[in-house]
């Protein structure tokens, strides 16, 4: 797959998932900017390991701020002098509560994972859009996940939430066509450190020894790069489940 020269920005970009997006799309010749919120060491780490500053960079935004989105876009956009053409909103998080414990869940962690999840999702998308529409040409891929289809997760709020990316992937893929195709995967559980973070170590260990289907994260990754290169891919959920 060629994508050289295009620029890409891939949301929470500096481990698991994220990290190994930004090395397919390295590896394809497309330049890369690693975002990242909390990650600082890892996402600096990788943009080093991909290149030199024109070709990664690593930049911070928290995706719930659209101000930061704005200055992440511009910021990307002066490190490469060229516009951004490629996005994958793969920032994403959780809390694990069980389905029926309701009093476990409090409106922050409502407001937290939607506003990463969704709304950072938004803002990125509406901050390439223009440029990508004025162009004539545009790719995004949003990271949901099977639980979207399976109605079933870490939590409720993270259901609903990928639930509504889904939602907004094909909302977005109708309103910006033909020039900007909007896709998105729905991988299932897989071996990154998003276990460690938001899974009890009972569950992450009986995912690891093989008691439950985990997709390979590079696959995953693949399938993402299929489709930002895929011009006749648009409004597609790709479901990865095993």
């Amino acid at each position: 797959m060629d994508l050289s020269g295009r620029v890409a920005i891939v949301t929470g970009g500096g481990t698991g998932l994220g990290a190994e997006v930004c090395r397919q799309l390295a590896g394809a010749g497309a330049r890369v900017c690693v975002n990242w919120s909390r990650s600082e060491a890892a996402a600096r780490e990788l943009a080093a390991s991909l290149g030199d500053p024109t070709s990664a960079v690593a930049v911070q935004a928290d995706v719930r701020d659209e101000a930061q989105v704005a200055a992440m876009v511009a910021s990307t956009e002066r490190a490469f002098g060229a516009p951004v053409d490629l996005l994958v909103n793969n920032a994403g998080v959780t809390t694990y509560v069980p389905a029926d414990d309701l009093d476990a869940i409090s409106t922050e962690d409502w407001e937290r994972i939607f506003g990463i999840n969704v709304i950072g999702a938004w803002h990125c998308t509406k901050a390439v859009a223009g440029g990508m529409r004025a162009r004539g040409a545009g790719a995004v891929v949003n990271v949901a996940s099977d639980a979207a289809i399976l109605l079933e997760g870490s939590s409720v709020p993270y259901v609903v939430s990928k639930v509504a990316l889904v939602a907004l992937t094909r909302t977005l893929a109708g309103a910006l066509a033909p020039a900007v195709r909007v896709n998105a995967v729905a991988p299932g559980w897989m071996d990154t450190p998003w276990l460690d973070r938001y899974v009890p170590a009972d569950v992450a260990a009986a995912l690891r020894r093989g008691d439950e289907p985990v997709v390979a994260v590079d696959r995953v990754a693949a399938e993402i790069l299929r489709l930002l290169a895929d011009d006749a891919a648009n409004g597609t959920v790709v479901q990865l489940s095993e």
